[in-house]
């Protein structure tokens, strides 16, 4: 959507640009430079190619944005007789149907996310620790400290616009044969519609948090269209601060080796060294299933682009969660589940995100392609330790962990 009102845009500057001969130019009369519809159809024109090109940012309200914009420049031309008005009309009404289907299909998902919640409920209930209901009012009205800074930046801005209008009024006509050209007015119109993208972008995403309910959605991964960095799963090839001060371990050293710049740090964990002779490949390889099985939970067993393993109860009981996840208009917080409640994690809020299809590969990388089928020394299932997936043993690498997840 947010593409197709991107290109919606330019085409439609485009073409009026052609429409109206804008190679040609015009030359107005100072007088005839101040006429209100003069003054409002040029800064109204300049503002739409401006979101034509850089409007990418607004994302998925663009559509709005664009629908309203593009309105404006429809009236403002059609008043002045220019041949490009139907060009911004025939613009206006695509913009509008486009923000009407973004619309629709806003509600359906907040419905479906609403008959899903209603259907997975098994009846359990969750206390909200104090911290948690100070985040969740800090997400939602966070966004309006943005908009009172666009409000303030949008006042100024027409302030300054107005007082040079009504002083170039009572000037005397330039010599030099210029033509009001107000500084300001070129950063005014887009304060203002940033002012009411922040606006309009808050109310969604109150009401559609409002709407969806109070729902903690237990989240085992990071599979799933949102992620934060709570919810990223664990990866191999680390070695945990315990297991790299271990006598005849020699992956702190190999990591120093590799990285000039490398600080010690006792309680940091290390890359696991190929080579050492307790967390190598051989020492990986050289355990029988039992004691495979026994370890894997171990980073270092893994492949750095495999996922380390979850026990049966952290798929089903996970201590991480969403709570208030209404699709990508407010996509919920991170919390972490107990036994006593709901609370936040040690390093506080953190508001999960949509992915998209051209990020989706960043924070997933369980997509990594594993290792070649060529080399394999046997597999091991994980299952008898009540761990998901199979392990899979190479001869000259790590193990990787096979499992139905995405």
């Amino acid at each position: 959507m947010t593409l197709m009102a991107w290109l919606l845009g330019l085409l439609t500057v485009g073409g009026a640009f052609v429409a109206d001969r804008g190679w040609e130019e015009v030359s107005l009369s100072w007088e005839e430079s101040l006429l209100p519809i003069n003054v409002f159809a040029g800064v109204i024109t300049n503002t739409a190619l401006l979101l034509g090109i850089v409007g990418w940012a607004m994302g998925r309200y663009l559509a709005l944005a664009l629908s309203g914009l593009l309105a404006a420049c429809a009236i403002a031309q059609m008043i002045v007789g220019a041949q490009s008005a139907p060009v911004w009309t025939v613009g206006t009404g695509i913009a509008a149907v486009m923000a009407a289907t973004d619309f629709v299909s806003s509600s359906r998902q907040l419905r479906a996310i609403r008959t899903l919640a209603a259907r997975l409920r098994n009846g359990e209930t969750v206390e909200l620790g104090s911290d948690v209901l100070t985040a969740e009012r800090n997400a939602l009205r966070g966004g309006w400290w943005i908009t009172l800074a666009f409000l303030c930046i949008s006042l100024a801005l027409c302030t300054w616009f107005v007082f040079d209008w009504v002083d170039a009024q009572n000037k005397a006509v330039p010599s030099d044969g210029s033509t009001f050209r107000p500084f300001e007015a070129v950063f005014a119109p887009p304060a203002m519609m940033l002012l009411i993208w922040s606006c309009s972008r808050n109310i969604r995403k109150g009401l559609a948090y409002r709407w969806a309910g109070r729902f903690v959605w237990i989240v085992p991964g990071a599979g799933g269209p949102v992620w934060t960095n709570g919810l990223e799963p664990s990866y191999g090839g680390r070695v945990e601060p315990e297991d790299n001060r271990a006598n005849g371990c020699i992956c702190r050293e190999g990591e120093a080796r590799r990285d000039p710049e490398y600080e010690d740090f006792p309680d940091d964990d290390v890359a696991a060294d190929d080579y050492c002779a307790l967390h190598g490949f051989d020492a990986v390889n050289s355990m029988d299933h039992a004691s495979f099985r026994a370890s894997a939970n171990s980073a270092w067993l893994w492949d750095e682009n495999s996922r380390t393993p979850n026990t049966s109860d952290e798929l089903t009981v996970a201590s991480k969660a969403l709570l208030g996840c209404a699709g990508y208009l407010f996509c919920g917080l991170l919390v972490v589940r107990s036994s006593s409640g709901i609370e936040m994690p040690a390093s506080g809020a953190t508001e999960a995100y949509e992915i998209n299809k051209g990020d989706a590969d960043i924070p997933n990388r369980a997509k990594a392609i594993p290792p070649s089928e060529q080399g394999i020394l046997d597999t091991i299932d994980l299952a008898p330790a009540g761990l998901s997936g199979t392990a899979v043993r190479y001869r000259h690498g790590r193990a990787w962990l096979r499992t139905d997840e995405p």
